[in-house]
């Protein structure tokens, strides 16, 4: 039997545990509860999905009704997510970093009917609105514990409802189907490949995220072990990994490289388990590649590219085994179309993808979802180019580019050129505005550890690297780059700085 096959005899995205329910396998060690270590089995997480189902159910909770969660990473976060789509609800994944006005609006737009929190979560909840805590007996009172016969859905009904970031507007809700979530699925763990059931992986960035999602249900689909841990934390995230002889890491450029400025740390652990290390959500430059494969030699590294609103996985490896190039996010899937418009040739351009996986639209945003919808086909916004042997390279977000003194300009181009230089551990670059160019770049840095250089230091090698309109006109040397709740770098959070610096 293929390990595919009750799952998707389901048709429902909710019944991810059911393949692996009868191994006795530990499908999730907890580690968000300070002081605490929490094993599940597969078996144990599939009870518990269902038991959120029946208590959906028991209280009058109808197909299509949209159930929040707002939590930080933790087991009863899975059960709460995949419970609801088990019933029909939809589950709305909430950004705990947003705003408390932000997250009114967005949960008054989504009609939500019901909220699960944690600590964190509750002084943020709406009030009036039903919820339910995590953290309290009324969680154990809500659930029905019992088998429950999943919901079969049609071609349109939804699964879930994840958000853009919100980073120019209030964040959108993505309508995800149950159609759209079995097609990733399937590209994640395809019927032809033997399941891994060895994999154990770490993950520190939030599931409510797409990286950290994704990350979770590559592993279960595998019927391995994910180690989930609350937040990012260098020496507890190492400590973990060697402790329970981890085989992958999950994460964003941004971990990798504050993991690989705490050499001292690197070399305390025994991180010889790693053999793949994943990083998507973000560019990755070449020096952090380089790094990465040198600090774990037994371990493949790879970037990785993924759009929610697009099946969520694009690109993986060549059909024909050609190596994939240590900068490419890989070639298109065999499911997936795709084409770049716009572009000066014809191998660069903003990447549009059409696959099985693509959102059937922004909830209530038809004029968003016109712009980005055509014919099945997405645009990403991303600007990607293609080399001869047909693998893809992610050059920057179209909206991202700004002009300087005429000339195009994308914020990664200026952070592959700084990151070129030996002390920079880190690198992040904002356009802001200037009365003569227009807008140009400025560039956040974390210097290597023991190690100082002057502003002048770094613009003089920025000019003697790359052409003179790509320096940054200030540069400013940080301990750490704020990170958003999703483990990227806090753009909005520089921008203040750079405002604060200019005055």
């Amino acid at each position: 039997m293929s390990g595919l096959t009750k799952l998707h005899r389901s048709r429902n995205a909710g019944a991810l545990f059911v393949d692996h329910a009868d191994s006795g396998r530990i499908a999730l060690i907890d580690l968000s509860q300070e002081g605490q270590v929490r094993e599940f089995t597969y078996a144990a997480l599939n009870d518990g999905c269902d038991a959120v189902a029946n208590g959906l159910r028991a209280r009058g909770f109808a197909k299509g009704d949209r159930v929040a969660i707002m939590s930080s990473n933790r087991a009863e976060y899975y059960t709460a997510f995949f419970g609801s789509m088990r019933a029909g609800c939809v589950p709305l994944q909430i950004n705990l970093k947003l705003q408390p006005e932000t997250l009114q609006q967005v949960l008054a737009l989504a009609d939500a009917k019901l909220v699960f929190h944690d600590a964190t979560g509750e002084a943020k909840v709406p009030s009036g609105l039903p919820r339910v805590s995590l953290d309290t007996q009324a969680w154990g009172e809500f659930q029905r514990p019992g088998v429950f016969e999943a919901f079969t859905p049609g071609p349109d009904d939804l699964a879930f409802q994840p958000y853009t970031s919100g980073t120019t507007g209030l964040p959108k809700g993505i309508l995800l189907r149950h159609a759209n979530v079995l097609r990733t699925y399937r590209m994640l763990a395809p019927d032809y490949a033997p399941r891994d059931p060895g994999i154990r992986s770490i993950l520190a960035q939030p599931i409510y995220h797409k990286n950290g999602m994704i990350g979770s249900k590559s592993v279960f689909l595998n019927g391995g072990t994910v180690i989930l841990q609350s937040r990012f934390d260098v020496d507890e995230y190492l400590g973990a990994a060697e402790r329970y002889q981890c085989t992958n890491l999950k994460t964003v450029p941004t971990m990798m490289a504050m993991i690989m400025a705490r050499q001292d740390l690197l070399t305390r652990h025994d991180l010889s388990s790693v053999r793949m290390i994943g990083m998507s959500s973000a560019p990755v430059s070449e020096r952090l590649f380089d790094d990465i494969a040198a600090a774990f030699p037994h371990a493949r590294v790879r970037n990785n590219y993924g759009c929610t609103e697009a099946g969520a996985v694009v690109f993986g490896d060549h059909p024909h085994g050609k190596p994939v190039p240590k900068l490419s996010i890989g070639y298109p899937l065999s499911d997936t179309e795709v084409k770049l418009v716009g572009g000066s040739s014809s191998d660069e351009g903003i990447l549009y993808v059409r696959n099985l996986g693509i959102m059937a639209g922004y909830h209530r945003a038809p004029a968003q979802t016109a712009a980005r919808l055509s014919d099945g086909w997405f645009n990403t916004g991303d600007v990607l180019r293609r080399d001869a042997d047909g693998f893809y390279y992610f050059v920057g977000r179209d909206d991202d580019m700004f002009v300087c003194g005429g000339m195009n300009l994308y914020p990664a181009t200026v952070e592959q050129t700084m990151l070129r230089h030996p002390d920079i551990q880190q690198c992040s670059v904002i356009a802001v505005e200037d009365s003569i160019k227009g807008m140009v770049p400025w560039a956040f840095v974390v210097l290597r550890h023991g190690t100082t250089r002057s502003e002048e230091e770094l613009k003089s090698f920025a000019l003697n690297t790359a052409p003179a309109y790509q320096h940054p006109r200030r540069i400013l040397t940080l301990d750490t780059i704020p990170l958003a709740g999703t483990n990227k770098v806090d753009l909005r959070e520089l921008k203040r700085l750079a405002s604060a610096v200019k005055g």
